[in-house]
């Protein structure tokens, strides 16, 4: 893939790949216009870090990759408890629906 290189040897080939991306640029404003330029940008503000052994979402994807950790479950689960003013016939009958939104017949 790609090789490794000392920081010495880094440098002017990072100078050199943007020195050639600046004079493309140059050139595609001078013959096509401004317009084209501003047309053509976003495709190289992408294509840019792969000129540099870069992917655009390449961290996303390593976050994506990782093993996945089990959530906890949830040690109980709390069911509403009826008012006590209501009778115990009627207190059944209210736990159910105490959570739900009425129905909508009733907000016409």
């Amino acid at each position: 893939m790609f090789s490794r290189m000392s920081a010495r040897s880094a440098r002017p080939h990072l100078a050199l790949r943007l020195l050639l991306i600046a004079l493309l640029a140059i050139a595609v404003v001078a013959l096509a216009g401004v317009s084209v330029a501003l047309e053509l940008a976003p495709a190289v503000v992408l294509a840019l870090p792969l000129l540099f052994g870069r992917y655009p979402g390449e961290r996303v994807i390593r976050r994506l990759a990782r093993p996945v950790v089990p959530m906890r479950a949830a040690c109980s689960v709390v069911l509403p408890r009826a008012p006590r003013l209501l009778g115990a016939r009627v207190a059944v009958l209210a736990v159910p629906g105490s959570g739900r939104a009425p129905p909508a017949a009733v907000l016409i």
